[in-house]
């Protein structure tokens, strides 16, 4: 683990599902933001040992249109039946100044796994309800799709595409340690 200015709380934090989330952005048709996420999410943080790790199951992914969903979860795009998860693993995790973090790592989609460089801030501890202790993580990176293999497009007048390449995505991690 590399820190910089000040240190990051240790121990082993584990997301709270309830108030955690990983959500998606893109531009649709060039004229609007389409935004998903997923309904399920794992992640964990051992400040002793440098190591941020999560995943998600593909198939809890959260949109309520079937067709559109079902696209998504197509080989077009997520190829759920064949990779039924997306993990991200932090390589190391820096604070920089403040809450600033800088977190490079390894995120594998459709099976194809690339290096991605997510920046977000961390909170400071504090105590939660049942006398455990939280912290929250954010971050946030943006991907080309098609370097995980989802080159489906539709060309439309003007020159527009239906769905933009880069894809912004947003972790918003609650997460607890056990009081000891």
């Amino acid at each position: 683990m590399t820190v910089t200015q000040q240190r990051l709380p240790t121990g082993t934090w584990q997301s709270d599902p309830v108030h955690s989330s990983v959500t998606f952005r893109v531009k649709h048709l060039g004229v609007s933001t389409f935004r998903a996420g997923f309904a399920e999410i794992d992640a964990s943080y051992d400040g002793d040992s440098g190591t941020l790790t999560g995943s998600v199951p593909v198939a809890s992914l959260d949109i309520s249109q079937e067709d559109l969903r079902g696209h998504l979860l197509s080989a077009e795009f997520f190829d759920a039946d064949r990779h039924p998860e997306v993990r991200f693993t932090a390589t190391e995790v820096h604070r920089g100044d403040g809450d600033a973090l800088v977190v490079p790592g390894e995120l594998t989609i459709s099976g194809v796994t690339k290096p991605v460089q997510a920046r977000g801030r961390i909170g400071e501890p504090g105590d939660g309800m049942g006398g455990d202790r939280r912290i929250e993580i954010e971050l946030s990176a943006t991907i080309d799709r098609r370097d995980f293999g989802m080159d489906w497009q539709a060309e439309l007048p003007g020159g527009k595409v239906a769905v933009a390449n880069d894809v912004t995505l947003e972790v918003v991690l609650e997460l607890t340690q056990p009081a000891e």
